[in-house]
């Protein structure tokens, strides 16, 4: 059971201030800009004045996310929802921002200030932390960033999304990449350490992404060459699945328990049926006796599942 860790992360968020000063020489106060981008609206200014205050604001650096190439005025004061601040519904502003801004961090900048609830910052060292890894398309990276800050925050007690990525950038840049001094980092580092449940986070992130963009017999090939017992495994699994597709075990629904090894003695030709039984065999030393995989066991293994009609 997990240890419950204290309130760290709010703590992080309090550090945010003087951790900005450390790293870059200055205090951000990032709420003073929000104050400047409400007044902004309130006063009728559209999306292209909302960025302006933002660049111009001292309080933040804005240029770390790129200077504003002249083009991008143009295109939000062709955009009537953009001139009088009128925004599309939540699902399309993102890739309405990333259409005008052609990269996601200026974006998610942009979309911070506008609503700190719902939005944070794009950033490298909060994308670490939660094991985010850059998708095909960026807006839907940013999509699941968000997503699980918002586990954070609903889990954490935060108010705001802009708050929970403020608090991890904190703990990434201040506390893990040791910004802060000793004293002040070490508490907080053990308290991470104890924070079972967001690594978990960080390792499912990653785990997704990496199965659901590479097919379970090519990362136990790239697994070869550090790790065997893993890719041994995960080539054991897939040869035993496609093995039972090939037999039609989902159609007979009487052998629906059928071992491997009695499916592979259904099989007629002799010579699949050899290497089939060989790769069996490999297979039960994958999930059994792990340590006795040779790296060319498993890629015989590989080969064999990828042999096997479907």
């Amino acid at each position: 059971m997990q240890r419950k860790v204290s309130d760290y992360l709010h703590s992080c968020l309090d550090l945010h201030g003087e951790v900005t000063r450390l790293r870059y020489g200055k205090t951000q106060r990032l709420d003073e800009v929000e104050r400047v981008v409400q007044d902004t609206l309130a006063n009728g200014g559209g999306l292209w004045e909302v960025i302006r205050a933002i660049h111009d604001h001292d309080a933040f650096g804005a240029d770390m996310f790129g200077f504003l190439p002249e083009q991008i005025e143009r295109e939000l004061k062709e955009c009537a929802w953009c001139r009088e601040w009128r925004p599309p519904p939540k699902q399309e502003l993102v890739a309405e921002l990333f259409h005008v801004f052609r990269q996601i961090e200026p974006t998610s900048m942009v979309l911070r200030f506008l609503d700190a609830e719902h939005y944070g910052i794009m950033s490298s060292p909060v994308a670490v932390i939660l094991g985010v890894r850059p998708k095909r398309k960026p807006p839907v990276t940013y999509s699941s960033y968000l997503k699980s800050l918002r586990k954070i925050g609903e889990e954490r007690g935060f108010k705001r999304i802009a708050d929970v990525e403020m608090a991890l950038w904190a703990l990434q840049v201040g506390v893990l990449d040791g910004v802060l001094p000793p004293e002040q980092a070490g508490p907080l580092e053990q308290h991470y350490q104890d924070d079972i449940a967001l690594r978990q986070l960080a390792t499912r992130n990653l785990t997704v992404q990496l199965f659901s963009e590479n097919k379970k017999l090519d990362l136990a090939e790239a697994l070869l060459g550090t790790d065997v017992e893993v890719a041994g495994q995960l080539a054991g699994i897939e040869f035993e699945q496609m093995v039972g597709k090939h037999m039609g075990v989902a159609k007979r629904r009487s052998r629906a328990r059928e071992s491997l090894e009695a499916l592979i003695t259904r099989c007629r030709d002799e010579r699949v049926r050899q290497d089939w039984d060989r790769a069996r065999l490999i297979r039960n030393h994958a999930i059994h006796e792990p340590k006795c995989l040779k790296p060319e066991h498993v890629e015989f293994l590989i080969d064999t599942a990828r042999k096997v009609p479907i």
